[in-house]
């Protein structure tokens, strides 16, 4: 049996076309676990899934993006007449709403439900909803209605998952493996902030070990040897006993000399100690969804225990170690008005000297989130909403077409006071990659300056040996320089 996966995104963002789907990756190798009679492809394009010519056609996609989603999924049904099952975080927060080209809706973690379904169609050659309905974690169409099953059980030992098949989903993406490579840890998160739908899809908040962690890293840096290692959790700290855990086998295993990190963070949870622990193990990019440095603002999206002094106190420890900072914040909540708007700026200017990378956007109402019910009463979006209004940018924004919650800020306030933090974020990012750029760069001197001093010290074929290795690898340095 083959099964083709596909995932929708838009090529035009650099954020969505970076790095390759890990959550693709893990329901490949799960399946292929699970069931030896699996084959899998990864595709790009729908002519390519349709050469393929898979036995099952799995589309994964966000909100924003979910309209071409369904499109993908129509057009390789008309062409190969074969099932077709969605998944991602847009079903899972709006099942009911599965359009009738998917045979099948995952709904939350999928890799259990996905085996299943596999299963089934390997058993069972047209499988109906007699059959739908044994399953769990799923959503199908039923008498011109959309049926759920009931919900799937959590994977509760996140050990027994295989690495993801990176072999699959590798190619095409912009950021080369040899310079960063991303994983998960954890799954879910333990807050609830009002605009983020973790905690719906993934259920509760659960971890790998320490163990499985230092060797999946062990395993990245042998076969790509990456600058940056950069954990893509929701929350890379969020169980400080488990923190604790991972510092102390980084400690052992040494696996942090030679790479650097990039992680996820809270203010809140940021210590002294913690700071210090970052840095001696090369946690060197840190990133904080800040949101705001407004105690009204941080209040409405349920940021508890966070406030500006909490912010700048964060900000301050990490610059005392020389830690690369990364602020992501929020406009336009509905009590924002353009001072408290002014407050986050501020904030970010004050702070230039640790925040090297910043972004700025609009609060978006997510299914699946507080904002969304917000939004959703107030008659600004509904089910059935044209989802590409959505994960908007400065550059993309359509305020006709954008469902703008603020209430208490005019249009014009509202457009000039994002004009003037997205210019601000534009300097901080410039800085900040110029700053990356020297750091690599001196790096790779150093290294350059180690092998011709031992080039020096060798005699005989020694010396041809390394100079060919040399010569390799600079090489290798000159080719991929940015």
């Amino acid at each position: 049996m083959h099964v083709a996966f596909i995932t929708a995104y838009d090529p035009k963002s650099p954020y969505q076309v970076s790095l390759p789907p890990l959550g693709i990756g893990y329901l490949s190798a799960y399946v292929k676990q699970q069931c030896w009679y699996v084959t899998t492809s990864f595709h790009h394009t729908v002519e390519e899934l349709i050469d393929a010519k898979p036995d099952i056609i799995a589309v994964s996609s966000t909100t924003e993006n979910f309209e071409h989603a369904t499109w993908l999924a129509r057009a390789a049904k008309e062409a190969l007449g074969k099932p077709v099952i969605g998944g991602g975080m847009h079903i899972t927060s709006l099942p009911h709403t599965l359009p009738d080209v998917y045979d099948l809706g995952v709904v939350g973690e999928g890799e259990k439900t996905f085996v299943e379904i596999i299963q089934l169609y390997n058993e069972v050659k047209n499988p109906g909803t007699s059959d739908f309905a044994k399953l769990k974690g799923v959503a199908y169409h039923e008498n011109g209605q959309v049926a759920m099953t009931p919900a799937q059980e959590l994977i509760k030992e996140l050990d027994t998952m295989p690495y993801p098949d990176r072999d699959l989903i590798d190619h095409g993406w912009k950021v080369p493996s040899w310079e960063t490579v991303h994983l998960v840890s954890s799954r879910g998160c333990p807050y609830k902030c009002s605009f983020c739908s973790s905690s719906l899809h993934w259920k509760r908040f659960r971890f790998f070990s320490p163990e499985y962690v230092a060797k999946e890293i062990e395993y990245l840096r042998e076969r790509y040897n990456p600058e940056i290692l950069y954990f893509f959790d929701d929350l890379f700290v969020g169980h400080i006993g488990r923190w604790r855990e991972v510092v102390k086998l980084f400690r052992e295993r040494r696996i942090h000399e030679g790479v650097r990190f990039r992680a996820y963070a809270r203010v809140d949870l940021i210590t002294e100690q913690m700071a210090e622990e970052f840095a001696e193990l090369n946690f060197q990019y840190i990133d904080f969804g800040l949101e705001s440095n407004s105690e009204p603002i941080l209040k409405f999206l349920t940021k508890t225990r966070v406030t500006p002094d909490v912010n700048q106190r964060a900000l301050d420890i990490m610059a005392k170690n020389n830690l690369s900072v990364g602020a992501n914040f929020i406009i336009g909540s509905p009590p924002e008005t353009l001072e408290m708007m002014m407050e986050s700026y501020d904030f970010a200017d004050r702070n230039r000297n640790v925040i090297d990378r910043c972004s700025v956007g609009p609060l978006q109402p997510l299914p699946g989130t507080g904002v969304w019910n917000i939004a959703k009463m107030r008659g600004l979006v509904n089910d059935n909403y044209e989802w590409a209004r959505l994960g908007v940018t400065y550059d993309t924004f359509d305020w006709d077409r954008f469902p703008f919650m603020g209430e208490n800020i005019s249009r014009e306030d509202f457009m000039s006071g994002w004009a003037k933090f997205n210019t601000l974020a534009r300097e901080i990012n410039y800085v900040g990659q110029m700053k990356n750029m020297s750091h690599r760069n001196h790096k790779k001197e150093q290294r350059i300056q180690e092998l011709e001093r031992e080039l020096q010290s060798l005699k005989g074929s020694r010396l041809v040996q390394l100079a060919n290795k040399f010569r390799t690898w600079k090489q290798s340095l000159t080719g991929s320089a940015h």
